[in-house]
């Protein structure tokens, strides 16, 4: 035990060059290159191109970096946009290199909302949308990867720039701890309570008779338009089956959509990754499979399913992609089999939401706490597994992971009545190697193995993976995994790591969307 929860700390301790205890408040451009985990990079792309004595602050170092990361990931995007237009068309991955152009455009749109320092960002934003940035890449990496594709020639472009980002992410976690005692958070007006939904008018309506301002959920996005930073566009939903996918663009913030309820007001696709049976030619991008996706800052929805209705043998099939900053979804459900919900990256607070799946319906590298949620694994292919979390963490120094507190994880309708035919169900995998998953307070059902969690892509030395509190048939920690990575937590002051309060910092934004929402233990 005591090995376990030292390991534990240490992964939550900077695990680079700087020292926030003894961080020196200004230095030269050589000395602060020094001390990042890519010194060569950052003497390449910083130091030789300016005055590398020149005495600066660590704020305006991270500037620096930042900005070379800029310009990189513009290189980049411009040379994966020459090596898609020049793909064979009907050769494997040619789809995935268009996906990666327009991941590559999310970096550079993420970075410059680092150096866009009208909008008094804190060090924890900063850090978020670095991470974010990493993210990007990481998933260009992993779609290659999904269809057995080498990645060596994305490598050889994009490697730069991913030691950029690391460089930037390690300067940021080091600010964080300098700021530690006050993380200066700074609150947005929302213009927006839940309470008032049923009495607020909604700017447009969405009605399929022809009794709104529009037929489809897209056309009332795309109406939006530009508005004044902080103020809310409102959709109302009306009962119905939309059949469409649904994209919010990362230049649309502040969106809420709201319907008449759970199984009411329906989003629906049948779009999956294999692009073989249901017309979806990217085969391994699974963000093309997506129902509905959300790129858009402090993003709300509420009272919706999101729906992808390719079964289980459809394999991967998105219902809801979310990468978007500091967003809220209240009593939606989120239906699918295979990677039903992408939580992306970012921060994101799901609450007494429905989530519905088989395999890894769970994924992604989000900054993510579930709260009362229902969790209902459904009936998989004959042999198939079910796994709940699929966590993308990859690097130590990132700001993601997942917390579920309060869920309840039990077979859904389908699985019931066979459930003794399948192999048991597992709380997680981790999917990259510095993967964080968590439940706390949850109802375990006695579908979960005894053992808890698997260990798919040999991550289980790094990746942590902890439960606390939970009860259940399935809750028991006795028999778990022997990783070096897993804990069952004993001590209060570690789990409260993991409540929305801290994990997610969720005091300062989530209250302003009006959701119910508790920022500490739900039992005591």
């Amino acid at each position: 035990m005591a090995m376990k929860v030292a390991f534990f700390f240490i992964c939550l301790i900077m695990q680079f060059v700087f020292s926030s205890s003894s961080l020196p408040t200004t230095g030269s451009i050589d000395w602060w290159c020094t001390q990042t985990p890519h010194y060569q990079t950052c003497n390449h792309h910083i130091a030789y191109s300016n005055i590398s004595s020149t005495t600066i602050s660590i704020n305006q170092f991270l500037d620096m970096t930042v900005a070379a990361a800029i310009d990189e990931a513009r290189s980049v995007q411009k040379q994966a946009q020459g090596i898609y237009l020049d793909y064979d068309p009907n050769a494997p991955g040619k789809n995935l290199w268009g996906s990666c152009v327009d991941y590559f455009d999310g970096v550079v749109f993420t970075l410059n909302m680092v150096l866009d320092h009208t909008e008094q960002a804190s060090p924890l934003d900063v850090h978020t949308w670095l991470s974010a940035g990493v993210t990007y890449i990481n998933m260009c990496e992993k779609g290659f990867e999904m269809i057995n594709i080498p990645s060596t020639m994305l490598l050889s472009i994009s490697t730069e720039l991913t030691n950029l980002l690391l460089n930037s992410l390690a300067i940021s976690v080091a600010i964080r701890g300098v700021n530690s005692n006050s993380l200066g958070l700074h609150e947005w007006d929302f213009n927006y309570k839940l309470s008032s939904l049923a009495t607020e008018k909604p700017n447009v309506v969405v009605a399929q008779d022809g009794s709104g301002n529009f037929r489809t959920v897209q056309e009332a996005v795309n109406s939006a338009g530009n508005r004044k930073w902080g103020e809310r566009y409102v959709i109302y939903v009306k009962s119905g089956v939309y059949d469409e996918q649904v994209t919010i663009p990362r230049e649309v913030n502040f969106i809420t959509i709201f319907g008449d309820g759970i199984n009411k007001t329906i989003i629906t696709g049948n779009k999956h990754s294999g692009g073989d049976n249901v017309g979806t030619p990217k085969a391994g991008d699974l963000k093309s499979s997506s129902t509905f996706q959300v790129w858009g800052r402090r993003f709300i929805a509420l009272h919706l399913t999101f729906r992808n209705t390719v079964g289980p043998e459809g394999g991967q099939a998105v219902a809801f992609l979310s990468g978007s900053d500091q967003s809220v979804l209240y009593r939606c459900s989120i239906e699918g089999y295979q990677d039903t919900l992408f939580a992306f990256h970012s921060r994101q607070f799901y609450k007494d939401c429905q989530i519905f799946g088989t395999v890894d319906f769970i994924f992604g590298d989000a900054h993510a706490v579930f709260q009362d949620c229902d969790i209902f694994l459904r009936k998989p292919l004959p042999h198939g597994g079910l796994v709940v979390t699929a966590n993308g963490r990859k690097y130590k120094n990132e700001s993601s992971g997942y917390s579920l507190q309060g869920c309840k994880i039990t077979a859904a309708d389908d699985l019931k009545p066979v459930i003794d035919e399948y192999n048991k169900a597992f709380l997680g995998r981790p999917w990259f190697p510095y993967a964080k998953t968590i439940y706390m307070e949850c109802f375990i059902d006695g579908l979960v193995d005894p053992k808890g969690w698997e260990d798919s892509w040999g991550h289980n030395e790094t990746a942590y993976c902890g439960e606390y509190q939970n009860y259940g048939h399935g809750s028991s920690t006795d028999q778990r995994v022997k990783w070096l990575g897993y804990q069952a937590i004993k001590d209060p002051n570690i789990a409260k790591q993991f409540t929305a309060a801290e994990f997610i910092a969720g005091n300062e934004w989530v209250p302003k969307s009006g959701v119910p929402y508790v920022p500490g233990f739900e039992r005591s």
